[in-house]
């Protein structure tokens, strides 16, 4: 049976190995643990340094230069050029996704019913919220 590295084209697997060696080169370098915070792209001779840290990015900058010597010298790469880019990942949408329920006409007016028999005012106003919430439309909120 043969392994299933044989299905990974060469050349991708190559430049994820490289990809992976500077990072671990970039992090040693700048004496960060930067775990997944550091995403390099070399093409064409130029580098250039993602990082969703600023604190990061503003080190690099600094050492901009150093570093792109750096990673030539020990990776034995031809680096012309070496680029910091500071972007920001996308947030999660804190919007509640809920498709929400429909009360029947029926459905609602036992539930009126029976928040009419709760003695406690606040949990009847509660009940009667919920049935005023089920019954409105989504496109409202």
């Amino acid at each position: 049976m043969r392994k299933i590295n044989h299905l990974i084209n060469p050349q991708i697997a190559e430049r994820l190995e490289q990809q992976d060696k500077l990072s671990a080169e970039i992090s040693q370098f700048l004496s960060l643990t930067a775990e997944n915070r550091i995403w390099p792209i070399l093409k064409n001779h130029r580098l250039t340094l993602l990082t969703d840290d600023p604190h990061l990015a503003l080190q690099a900058r600094f050492q901009q230069n150093t570093l792109g010597k750096h990673l030539s010298k020990r990776l034995n790469l031809k680096i012309s050029a070496l680029h910091i880019k500071l972007i920001s990942l996308p947030f999660a949408s804190f919007v509640q996704k809920n498709n929400g329920f429909q009360l029947s006409d029926n459905a609602a007016q036992v539930v009126r019913s029976i928040a009419q028999g709760i003695t406690d005012s606040e949990l009847q106003a509660c009940v009667l919220r919920l049935v005023t919430t089920a019954n409105t439309p989504r496109n409202q909120f």
